[in-house]
């Protein structure tokens, strides 16, 4: 957890300076971090930095505010098992993550569709079951994450786009 300490050490926000964060880690935490800064031959405080950069990359439309709907898809198709389990994120909550201020209805996440993404976290048996149901054709087991990707992106991402454009 983060414990901003940024108002004793007289750091501003978001005019470029750097802000000090106390941060809790396992044991077993802190030994990969020095291990991998070990390897890298660099300093753990570089390394909890990549860290830190590196999923915010990953999560970018998430601390996007004009960012809603079927936008946020990528992120919780790549990250999805990961943050719905380290969240809890349960449907109701992707619903308000996801479709909060969608102002458009062909830009919003089906219910089905959010059901799936929190299911994400449980399982591939679980998944397939579900994107069974969901899909016409046929899922093998084995390619439950592809077949989620493809979904989803085909449902969204690519076949909105077509719409949007008028092709």
């Amino acid at each position: 957890m983060f414990d901003d300490m940024a108002a004793n050490s007289g750091s501003g926000g978001s005019d470029g300076r750097t802000r000090t964060f106390s941060l809790r880690l396992t044991e077993a935490e802190h030994t990969k971090i020095r291990e991998i800064a070990t390897r890298m031959e660099t300093s753990e405080a570089s390394v909890i930095r990549y860290a830190i950069r590196s999923m915010l990359n990953r999560v970018a439309p998430l601390y996007d505010p004009g960012a809603s709907g079927y936008s946020l898809i990528p992120v919780f198709v790549e990250c999805g098992a990961e943050l719905t389990s380290y969240f809890n994120l349960d449907v109701s909550r992707l619903e308000k993550i996801i479709n909060r201020d969608v102002r458009k209805t062909n830009r919003k996440v089906d219910s089905d569709d959010l059901v799936l993404l929190s299911m994400s976290g449980l399982g591939e048996p679980q998944v397939h079951a579900k994107l069974r149901e969901l899909k016409d054709d046929g899922v093998e087991l084995g390619d439950v994450p592809q077949t989620l990707r493809s979904y989803f992106y085909e449902k969204y991402i690519y076949q909105t786009n077509l719409e949007e454009t008028g092709d």
